[in-house]
């Protein structure tokens, strides 16, 4: 993927580049580009262009964009309801259909019978609404991970299958994971196939493999 502002001369992230750091030094520059792509995230209108082998793609539907990494919950509204979509199309897959039925015609058959042992007339739904049978029974992701770099991962990992997000846009990241972890982090990007993009405030040691771009005090571009 690409991806471009209309006010700079040099692209920010291109193909074939897993990992990129940009780093804006001005405060102002910061802030202001950080904030529009934070909007253009949520499908707002910007000056952002993403493009995937030179097709303009749609930077809300792309686009993940983390400004706290400890504050990651693989089980955010978002994902739990694509994960419900996705085991609710297991139900009617071939290998569950007999199973799904039968369950279905159980449930019908007890609420039935719970009825006969009230005074009241029920009307039952022809249908069962399986996200909110997977709702009841509190379906979530288990937490396993024992420190937040393999929460990261385990996040991006879902976000990807679920979300389709193929660009992470991480701000100031930096600041809180090694150059040894960075490199993990690239490692399983490269992995599941998705682009990483650093915005940084401060140019720190360099890392292998990762492309840096500055914008410096003055708003020049190096």
């Amino acid at each position: 993927m690409k991806l471009v502002h209309i006010n700079l001369n040099e692209g920010i992230l291109v193909d074939a580049i897993n990992c990129t750091e940009w780093v804006i030094e001005s405060p102002e520059y910061f802030s202001e580009y950080v904030m529009e792509l934070a909007g253009q995230v949520e499908g707002k209108e910007g000056r952002f262009v993403l493009s995937d082998n030179e097709k303009e793609v749609d930077i809300s539907k792309n686009v993940e964009l983390i400004f706290n990494i400890f504050a990651l919950d693989i089980n955010e509204r978002k994902l739990i309801s694509k994960l419900y979509m996705e085991l609710e199309k297991l139900t009617a897959d071939e290998r569950f259909y007999v199973k799904t039925q039968e369950m279905k015609q159980y449930l019908q058959e007890y609420l039935l019978q719970l009825e006969q042992e009230t005074d009241y007339i029920l009307d039952l739904a022809d249908e069962i609404d399986f996200a909110s049978l997977f709702k009841a029974f509190g379906i979530k992701y288990e937490v396993l991970e024992e420190n937040f770099l393999e929460r990261l991962v385990r996040y991006m990992r879902i976000v990807e299958r679920l979300l389709k997000k193929k660009l992470f846009v991480f701000v100031n990241l930096r600041s809180y994971l090694s150059n040894q972890q960075i490199d993990e982090l690239i490692k399983e990007a490269t992995y599941q196939e998705i682009q990483l993009l650093l915005i940084e405030t401060c140019a720190r040691d360099c890392i292998e493999g990762v492309t840096r771009y500055i914008i410096d005090k003055d708003g020049c571009e190096i």
